[in-house]
């Protein structure tokens, strides 16, 4: 503790009473500097800064000795006939009181200093109901780095530890969010989920699509495993059976694998390999996707991927490249933009490029309702342009394709039934170059107790695509399990 009387003989001391700095981190009760009774004192505080002003000036001797008794209070301390400034030391608090000719002044030393606790570890209401606003509002990302702040602020306050689980797990971070439920034991069966989910998955699945042109059956087994706390590696095999218009069939069989990294700042890295066993395509690529679903930018670049979106295709056996850029944005809580710009290279096993195009996706979706039930206007644009298309020996394109560019216009309905999630959509589509059609489906996903998650949709659409002309008739389903312990 600092304690300080200057008695000068030219004047009286006061005295300030312990009970004026009842603060029991008050270095000292007093601390007094004492000018003569006719010395005219004035003084002024700003920003931090204390200024005396005053007519007959104190002797530097003094002066000094109040530095010396002051110590590491002090931060800054100048004087010249007619005025003297003082400042407290970084961190450190000051108060003062005046009675006449003479200042008496207290300060406070840093905190950490004390070795004192913080008063209050418990976040306020405010900021919590703040971060839950944004969940709500859409904005995922902006809550989990508000809640980040918080739980640095408040790490006792459990309250804050479950706000930041939740808001990772609505930001899609699986592995972070179980990781805060793991912290506070929670058992609840949102996080018994999470918990499930965090090491990985397992999923078998199948989706059907009939068209004019082509039609196809794939069936899909996939694990994907985490490896630590920021990898996870994936594989998988697909069959696909297709039809095509002339009648032809083919099978065939595809291994994927995946190495996923997850960095600061919600960037993720994820290497892609794909092998077709009956055709001798094999090919690789790398998607990189920055930021949440509310302000997010994505990179694909692929080559020579396994590919039977068109007849030539299946027939043959084929692939793609790709390069593709998009940025999605939520300007407001009820309205989302996406756009997409790249460019395709289609070709056939054995063979150079085919085929190119350039693609262009974009959408905006207007929530109208947020409540049960939830509905929204979507409008969607998907457009393709045929650059080039490679002739073969027999004047015959190799990969015909045609030009598309599809409006498509739908409103959309969902809600929660207990733990089932339905979401049901129904539109128009126009197709620039010729052709327009309905277009509605289907959609739900369950939770079956802890560790299996069933999901399933179909439904209509004439959105053209290669391989898929005029209107067809689509279906999915997948049957998921968690890796992890389900206790």
């Amino acid at each position: 503790m600092i304690a300080l009387a200057l008695l000068l003989a030219d004047a009286p001391v006061m005295v300030v009473p312990p009970t004026v700095f009842a603060d029991s981190r008050v270095v000292a009760p007093e601390t007094v500097l004492a000018w003569p009774d006719d010395a005219s004192l004035r003084m002024t505080e700003s920003d931090g800064e204390l200024v005396a002003r005053f007519a007959r000036p104190l002797s530097p001797e003094r002066i000094e000795a109040f530095r010396k008794a002051a110590g590491d209070a002090i931060g800054d301390l100048r004087w010249n006939d007619d005025s003297l400034v003082l400042r407290a030391a970084p961190g450190w608090g000051m108060t003062w009181r005046q009675a006449g000719s003479a200042v008496a002044l207290a300060f406070t030393p840093p905190l950490e200093d004390m070795g004192a606790d913080p008063v209050d570890d418990t976040a306020p209401d405010s900021a919590l109901a703040g971060i839950e606003a944004d969940v709500a509002a859409g904005y995922p990302g902006q809550a989990v780095r508000a809640a980040t702040r918080l739980a640095r602020a408040y790490p006792a306050d459990r309250r804050v530890t479950r706000l930041l689980a939740d808001t990772r797990m609505a930001d899609g971070d699986v592995r972070g969010a179980a990781f805060g439920y793991r912290a506070l034991a929670a058992d609840d069966m949102t996080a018994r989920r999470a918990i499930a989910a965090a090491p990985g998955t397992a999923s078998i699945g199948v989706t059907a699509r009939d068209g004019s042109d082509l039609s196809q059956a794939e069936f899909a087994a996939r694990i994907d495993a985490a490896i630590g706390t920021d990898l996870s590696a994936g594989g998988g095999v697909r069959h696909i059976v297709s039809r095509v218009e002339d009648g032809t069939r083919s099978g065939d069989t595809v291994i994927d694998a995946s190495l996923l990294a997850a960095f600061a700042d919600a960037v993720r890295v994820q290497l892609l390999a794909s092998a077709a066993l009956d055709d001798a395509v094999t090919g690789g690529g790398v998607k990189a996707v920055a930021g949440s679903a509310d302000a997010q930018f994505r990179v694909t670049l692929t080559r020579h991927m396994p590919d039977y979106s068109t007849p030539a295709q299946v027939i043959a056996g084929g692939y793609l490249s790709r390069a593709l850029v998009g940025v999605t944005y939520r300007l407001t809580p009820g309205l989302l933009v996406q756009a997409d710009l790249g460019a395709n290279r289609y070709g056939l096993a054995g063979m150079t490029g085919a085929s190119d195009t350039v693609i262009a996706n974009a959408g905006v979706d207007y929530l109208i309702r947020r409540q049960f039930p939830a509905l929204a206007l979507t409008y969607r644009f998907e457009a393709e342009y045929v650059q080039r298309m490679r002739v073969g020996l027999d004047d015959l394109v190799l990969v015909p394709l045609a030009s598309r560019e599809n409006h498509t216009v739908q409103g959309l309905v969902s809600g929660s039934f207990g733990a089932v999630q339905m979401t049901g959509l129904a539109g128009w589509t126009v197709d620039r170059f010729g052709g327009d059609g309905p277009t509605a489906s289907l959609g739900i996903a369950a939770p079956i107790a802890v560790a299996w998650r069933i999901e399933g949709s179909g439904g209509v659409t004439s959105i053209a695509r290669p391989g898929f002309s005029g209107r067809q008739l689509f279906a999915r389903a997948q049957l998921t399990r968690s890796l992890g312990d389900t206790q």
